[in-house]
């Protein structure tokens, strides 16, 4: 019964995320937003709903250990099971100079993660509004630099990644039974993960790093693996680093925030997990600032990665 509630939680979380971010589209475009802030906002943030609303509310919930394995887990499946299974259809491109600077700040954010983290303190809620600074100080320039530009080569992929209703009374519905979905779907997963971590004897933050980051993470599969075919290989790049950047800042700053407590590091995250996270994040920089195709072969070697670090896991977890 646990792992149907399990399931459950999941598929109210992606179906309410796609029709919030279908609906929301749809609004823009009704009232003429211009499409490269659509592109920049709402489409990045949508990836990453189910992880927002998950950790949020495992956070508020007592369950701090969820968001943070959470978000970790998140960023590592996003470059070796996201990006890797990607590769596999279609060698992906680094894309322009811009998702090379993003790239780059990915690193930066990450690092800056680890460092808190190693305070030995825990994240606290100063921790988390620092995040959110920087999140909102991110998107400013990203906004400063779209108005500037004359070409976007993200924006026309709204389209055929997401499609949208033209109706309002459907477009109303479909925010509308978004926002209701989604805190149902949080609510289900988050006690079906604290559950199933008390009846299999290990941490809430090991669920949050598996089961959880998997499930939360679907949405930049479905997206990337579909531009992939779509032969829109620089947009995978672009949104890998976008949503494992938005992870970090917003939706691990909102759990730090809303967290009673500071968030607790587990020993073994800094010596495992957050050192992974770092160095899957200088693999996929690595090959931006080279301009260098992550090839088939490539992508293959990047899944078996993540299928090694799940072993790692279920043996020390």
């Amino acid at each position: 019964m646990i792992y149907t509630q399990l399931v459950a939680g999941f598929i109210y979380l992606l179906g309410g995320g796609d029709l919030l971010v279908r609906g929301a589209v749809a609004v823009a475009r009704r009232f003429q937003v211009p499409e490269t802030i659509v592109a920049l906002t709402i489409v990045g943030l949508g990836t990453s709903l189910p992880e927002l609303v998950v950790s949020v509310r495992a956070a508020l919930e007592g369950h701090p250990g969820i968001a943070l394995g959470n978000v970790v887990g998140s960023n590592i499946a996003n470059v070796l099971l996201v990006g890797g299974l990607a590769a596999t259809f279609r060698p992906l491109r680094p894309g322009d100079r811009n998702v090379a600077r993003s790239g780059a700040a990915m690193l930066l954010v990450s690092l800056l993660f680890v460092g808190m983290c190693l305070q030995g303190k825990g994240l606290t809620r100063v921790d988390g509004a620092l995040l959110l600074v920087l999140l909102f100080a991110g998107l400013m320039v990203q906004l400063h630099d779209t108005l500037r530009a004359k070409h976007l080569g993200a924006a026309p992929a709204i389209d055929w990644v997401l499609g949208f209703p033209s109706q309002l009374p459907v477009i109303v519905l479909f925010i509308a039974v978004g926002l209701v979905m989604l805190p149902l779907g949080a609510a289900l997963l988050v006690d079906a993960a604290v559950d199933i971590a008390g009846r299999l004897g290990v941490s809430e933050t090991l669920i949050g790093l598996t089961i959880v980051a998997v499930g939360t993470s679907l949405p930049e599969l479905a997206t990337t693996v579909l531009a992939a075919r779509k032969r829109r290989t620089g947009l995978v790049v672009g949104t890998i680093v976008g949503s494992n950047n938005f992870n970090i800042l917003a939706i691990m700053g909102a759990a730090a925030i809303a967290s009673g407590v500071p968030v607790a590091i587990p020993q073994r995250f800094l010596l495992l997990d957050l050192p992974v996270m770092v160095g899957v994040s200088l693999v996929l920089v690595s090959f931006s600032w080279r301009r260098r195709p992550i090839r088939r072969q490539t992508g293959m070697v990047l899944v078996g990665a993540y299928a090694l670090y799940m072993g790692v896991l279920a043996l020390v977890g």
